[in-house]
């Protein structure tokens, strides 16, 4: 699961953002996360969760402005049993950090769960299973040792 617009606005072509400050788009963004993790169960993991930032003309918005959002979001996500979603795509787009941030990643991971996948958001032949070594050693970084494929929406843990 994962949003890539808000009230029909798509993010790519900046209509979600515009006319907006960059708090009132980021922020908009996470609230309808919150209402999406509050609302909808029928999901395996929250994908790309600050897909925002690949489209943020005004530069990184402070995880600081941010984090008590996201750790109500995550702690929706785990008490569901849910996990969340490396995308390796951030490589790809140039970006500086990962998708999400290594500061999403490191507090899921200090939040206490496991659940977590890596994908490379191919959209192309040649983006399949892109940077996903790359992916690894960061999650080993921060402390995790296994990631997760599903089966029927049941997780199946594997040795990172």
């Amino acid at each position: 699961m994962s949003i890539h617009q808000v009230n029909d606005l798509e993010f790519w072509n900046q209509d979600y953002q515009r006319g907006k400050t960059q708090k009132e788009y980021n922020e908009g963004y996470y609230d309808e996360m919150l209402q999406l993790v509050k609302s909808y169960k029928n999901y395996s993991v929250l994908a790309h969760m600050d897909l925002i930032t690949r489209y943020d003309n005004d530069g990184v918005y402070s995880f600081e402005k941010i984090k008590n959002k996201i750790i109500e979001i995550l702690k929706i996500v785990i008490s569901d049993g849910k996990g969340i979603e490396l995308n390796t795509s951030s490589k790809r787009y140039g970006l500086s950090d990962s998708t999400p941030c290594r500061d999403i990643l490191t507090l899921y991971y200090n939040l206490g769960e496991n659940i977590i996948t890596i994908g490379s958001d191919s959209h192309k032949p040649e983006h399949l299973e892109a940077y996903i070594q790359e992916g690894k050693e960061l999650l080993r970084s921060i402390g995790f040792t296994q990631y997760c494929t599903f089966e029927k929406m049941k997780p199946i843990f594997h040795t990172l």
